[in-house]
């Protein structure tokens, strides 16, 4: 009876597409609908160059995914990645315990995210809603991944429908477009690259989600085929729309609104309807609920993978019989969040997931750089992309945490 409980594994039942979609869903979700004032706040109108940095230094980044999600299809992908590479449990274990920690604090504060969009339409104790919302998102994250990530899609279906909503409705003049490119791509007057550092700095994090799909590797039909395309494919759709909504932004309005508002897609679309910008905040609302569920399938999927290398409590490792879902760890997961978005003051932890997110991605590059190593040998591996793009992305993202280091001294 009990070996016949830990035969039964994850459910292969995803596509190419779920898993693309996903991708992209995980990356978009509220952030653009604020970001790009934000950025525009360091870069002016040199935020669409901030964007198409920070969409590289990411790619380089999912270019190390896209090699080993294939390679180990297993939940909790990181943890098996540094392991395999540095063959250190603890290294791994640690890792696998930063991604759940990111996982946690990011659904927490999207989920208070919700309360506040909510709170435009009909107002409810704050605590009520965490609890009502995250109950249905656990029982549908339980259901099933399929349906899971069916509804996910779905959403971010209507989250890209949004943005380009906006770029339809703004309407690029062309004149403009072509008369102002150099001030959005080359140069512009009081900003120098340095500003344009600071900008990429900050649209960084709207790429940030790509690294997911990696930990849903074990439940694809074919991870071989799916992963580098639902990976490398996501970046690039997050990376056109971020840019193409960037110009827009850029050319819709006028810089000192632009960095003055806190929902700049509103605005834009505002100045042609106010009705338009009804509909981009019931858009901007159903997205956050998107990033929380995609957040409890990542953290309990890690949770689970890192139950079966007995880097967590082992019963984290037990499947649904019915749905082959990891019930106890989307459970345990599903808490941790309501815990943390009702009794804790995300503002101040979510700095602190900066750093773990970009250790994280430090470490995965560094494994792929390992790995490239032994497969092909110290002398050979200079010559390949799969050793040198990884080692650019390591030092890309040290080059981060120093930044951060400093910039907060």
């Amino acid at each position: 009876m009990d070996k016949d409980k830990q035969e039964v594994g994850l459910k292969k039942q995803l596509g190419t597409v779920q898993i693309l979609l996903y991708g992209v869903g995980t990356m978009l979700g509220a952030g653009i609908y604020v970001l790009v004032g934000k950025v525009a706040g360091y870069s002016g109108t040199l935020a669409p160059l901030s964007f198409l940095l920070a969409g590289v230094l990411a790619g380089l980044t999912a270019y190390s995914y896209s090699l080993l999600a294939p390679r180990f299809p297993k939940s909790g992908g990181e943890i098996i990645y540094v392991n395999k590479a540095f063959n250190s449990k603890r290294l791994a274990s640690l890792v696998g315990w930063g991604v759940i920690f990111t996982g946690f604090i990011s659904a927490a504060a999207i989920l208070k995210g919700f309360v506040g969009y909510l709170n435009v339409f009909i107002e409810f104790p704050d605590a009520v809603v965490i609890i009502v919302s995250m109950t249905l998102l656990c029982l549908l994250a339980i259901w099933g991944i399929g349906e899971s990530l069916n509804v996910i899609g779905l959403i971010t279906l209507i989250e890209v429908g949004g943005l380009l909503f906006v770029i339809f409705v703004a309407g690029i003049d062309l004149e403009k477009f072509t008369s102002q490119f150099s001030q959005m791509f080359l140069a512009a007057p009081g900003y120098d690259i340095f500003a344009v550092f600071q900008g990429a700095f900050l649209a960084f994090y709207a790429f940030v989600g790509f690294e997911d799909l990696a930990n849903v590797a074990e439940e694809a039909k074919n991870p071989q085929k799916s992963m580098p395309v639902a990976i490398m494919g996501s970046l690039f759709i997050a990376l056109f729309l971020y840019v193409a909504v960037a110009v827009v932004a850029v050319i819709a309005l006028p810089l000192n609104e632009l960095i003055a508002t806190d929902a700049p897609m509103a605005e834009i679309v505002a100045n042609k309807g106010q009705h338009y910008a009804y509909i981009i905040s019931l858009i901007s609302l159903v997205a956050v609920l998107n990033g929380v569920l995609a957040q409890l399938i990542m953290g309990s999927r890690v949770l689970y993978g890192m139950a079966g290398q007995n880097n967590a409590p082992k019963l984290f490792h037990q499947v649904h019989k019915k749905y082959r879902t990891p019930i106890l760890a989307t459970l345990a997961i599903a808490i941790g969040i309501v815990v943390l978005a009702i009794f804790v003051p995300i503002v101040e932890l979510a700095n602190t997931t900066s750093y773990v997110v970009i250790s994280v991605f430090t470490m995965v590059n560094l494994s792929q750089t390992k790995l490239a190593i032994n497969d092909y040998g110290r002398k050979k591996c200079w010559g390949n992309r799969k050793f040198l793009l990884p080692l650019l992305a390591a030092l890309l993202c040290i080059v981060f945490l120093v930044y951060k280091i400093l910039a907060e001294m």
